[in-house]
């Protein structure tokens, strides 16, 4: 099955300094993204996503910073096992944890993070084939994979990350759903035992 939304990430990167506050970079960023997701596979569905996205803006230690550069992006990718809870039928919960990957351009390097994420979120069964999504998620990253690894190594660096997004599926039809079309309710009288 195939999920597509938009995404929006917080980047965060922290160098320690002595007899000092330390240096704290936030980035701000939005995009797109498309998810790749299994279904009835034990015992736990796959889920890969790749992101692409465009910086907002950019802080240091809580001041905004301009940019001196127009062409600036980053690109993510996300692989974990994905599982699910059935306990409410409207509204299904699932969690994948996982691995990614984060490249990012800035003004002064070309930043690889590679670190560990937990992304959490819900599928509201809208219709039988449409579904709404919401996720969140968090990272913890190595960043110093890229060209500041020499010079301007960072100490810590994590993301937080929040999509909306929609899945149209034939093959993963929503046996509940908000809106129940005649075809699928007749469907579903047909197959319930009779008395």
């Amino acid at each position: 099955m195939f999920n597509e939304g938009i995404i929006a990430t917080q980047i965060n990167r922290v160098e320690l300094k002595e007899n000092r506050s330390n240096f704290v970079r936030q980035d701000y960023l939005m995009g797109v993204y498309v998810a790749l997701q299994t279904k009835n596979i034990q015992p736990a569905d796959s889920y890969l996503q790749i992101s692409a996205f465009y910086p907002i803006f950019h802080t240091f230690n809580g001041m905004q910073q301009r940019t001196k550069q127009m062409f600036l992006f980053a690109a993510d990718i996300f692989y974990g096992p994905h599982f699910q809870s059935d306990i409410w039928k409207y509204v299904r919960i699932h969690f994948v944890p996982g691995l990614h990957y984060t490249f990012q351009l800035t003004d002064e390097f070309y930043l690889h993070y590679l670190g560990v994420e937990m992304m959490a979120g819900i599928d509201l069964p809208l219709a039988h084939h449409w579904s709404l999504l919401l996720n969140g998620a968090f990272t913890v990253d190595y960043p110093n994979l890229g060209t500041n690894r020499l010079i301007q190594p960072y100490d810590y660096a994590w993301q937080y990350q929040i999509s909306f997004g929609f899945r149209y599926s034939k093959k993963g039809r929503n046996d509940f759903a908000y809106i129940e079309s005649r075809r699928y309710a007749r469907e579903k009288n047909q197959s319930a035992p009779k008395e």
